[in-house]
């Protein structure tokens, strides 16, 4: 079938993709959701960069308002099926768990009303998120931590890699936190995937700088990319 991938450049829509290619479905667009400025989450050059190295283009639609995603998200689905024959949507939410029990129903009504099918592949049967943090780590994904939350985070956080040591301490403090190991509850930490066994190239950071931004009563630490490149991989 031929998909888009809800697409962040974070680890668990990198799963996503991973799993849907495994699937055997075409992958035939990248669609990223541009809601906020400065886009503190995710990063823009890497996620191009990213698709440059999936050899899959990057889809962008602007979400003006964010309380209520739904008719641009409906609007940017329905553009794709037209122009380009999508029959469907693959996202990284983890099934039954923190924001996605939100996201799915209103997934699921678009993709009703568009004649789409919805496709969640990280269904996490065990029920605990650490599960899929380890499969993530095992599939082969590099991911980095590109924006921690200071109120559980110490800056020393911001840019480390999740392989099989480090995600260990992270389990260790979003226990002691009581905040999800994935951050599916969304307020603890965003990633960037830097290397992917379906990345034809890797990622690089050259420079960047720390920048905090304050969202409500929550100050986000971030990487603002200067500098970013391709690498051929080791």
């Amino acid at each position: 079938m031929k998909v888009v991938v809800n697409w962040s450049g974070g680890k668990e829509c990198c799963l996503a993709y991973h799993k849907a290619v495994e699937q055997g479905h075409d992958v035939a667009f990248l669609l990223t959701f541009k809601y906020m400025e400065p886009y503190v989450f995710h990063s823009f050059p890497i996620m191009e960069l990213q698709a440059k190295a999936m050899r899959t283009p990057q889809f962008k639609a602007d979400i003006t308002n964010p309380k209520d995603p739904v008719p641009e998200i409906l609007q940017a689905l329905a553009r794709l099926k037209k122009e380009s024959g999508i029959e469907g949507f693959v996202t990284g939410d983890i099934a039954g768990a923190g924001c996605a029990r939100v996201h799915q129903v209103y997934y699921e009504l678009i993709c009703d009303e568009l004649g789409m099918k919805l496709f969640m592949p990280l269904q996490n049967p065990s029920g605990d998120t650490y599960d899929v943090l380890k499969e993530e780590i095992q599939t082969g994904l590099r991911p980095i931590m590109n924006c921690v939350n200071l109120a559980y985070f110490s800056e020393e956080w911001l840019g480390r890699e999740l392989n099989e040591a480090s995600i260990k301490d992270l389990k260790a403090l979003a226990d002691r936190h009581g905040i999800d190991v994935c951050s599916e509850d969304g307020i603890g930490y965003h990633t960037m995937v830097m290397d992917a066994p379906f990345f034809k190239e890797a990622i690089a950071i050259g420079k960047f700088s720390k920048e905090i931004h304050k969202e409500r009563k929550r100050s986000w630490l971030y990487m603002d990319s200067k500098k970013v490149f391709l690498r051929p991989k080791k």
